[in-house]
């Protein structure tokens, strides 16, 4: 999953926003130094991001991406969903999603157990309003784009609008069957883990 579900996903398991961001960044085993509900946080993103891939509904959008963009397809999918959390918000959330980007924005003090990346990925995303821009096809185009300036080599990244609109209602599809059941599994998880 993408920014908007790992920061969603903390707020409804009540666990760390920060936390939830730094499982991004956070690799190999985790820094006993992180406060605990920040050790939460990552543990928590990392369970999101394996319950989600090994899902049949994310795995059979993937597979059924043409080539070249299979191979990108965990990065398309990722952010096909948070478009679709962006686009539905009001079906998993209370609060108005311009509400929480200004509550998570809050939440997202920068501290000294940031990594640099993630101090310049807060920036950005307050900056340019990454996570409301998600609500539109032109905004997980744009998104795309600069995953794809992170690669040695060019990818087809850039050129995902055909088919973005070609897989939408099937991707659609997907995520109304999946979200329900990965909210479903972070909370069950958050509640039976300890900082």
């Amino acid at each position: 999953m993408n920014y908007l579900a790992h920061l969603h996903l903390a707020d409804i398991s009540h666990t760390s926003l920060p936390g939830a961001l730094l499982g991004e960044y956070a690799k190999g085993q985790i820094d006993e130094r992180l406060t605990p509900e920040l050790r939460l946080g990552v543990r928590l993103h990392r369970q999101i991001d394996s319950f989600t891939d090994a899902h049949p509904l994310h795995k059979g959008e993937v597979q059924a991406l043409p080539a070249p963009y299979r191979r990108y397809g965990g990065i398309i999918m990722d952010m096909m969903f948070d478009h679709f959390l962006a686009r539905y918000w009001s079906h998993y959330h209370s609060q108005p999603l311009t509400e929480f980007i200004a509550y998570a924005h809050q939440q997202l003090t920068p501290s000294p157990q940031w990594p640099n990346a993630m101090v310049r990925l807060v920036h950005a995303m307050q900056r340019y309003q990454l996570l409301a821009s998600y609500q539109t096809l032109e905004g997980i185009n744009l998104a795309l784009a600069r995953i794809d300036m992170r690669f040695r080599k060019p990818s087809p990244l850039p050129h995902c609008m055909p088919l973005l609109e070609s897989h939408y209602s099937q991707m659609e599809q997907a995520f109304v069957g999946f979200y329900p059941q990965l909210m479903a599994f972070v909370q069950h998880s958050a509640q039976h883990d300890t900082p």
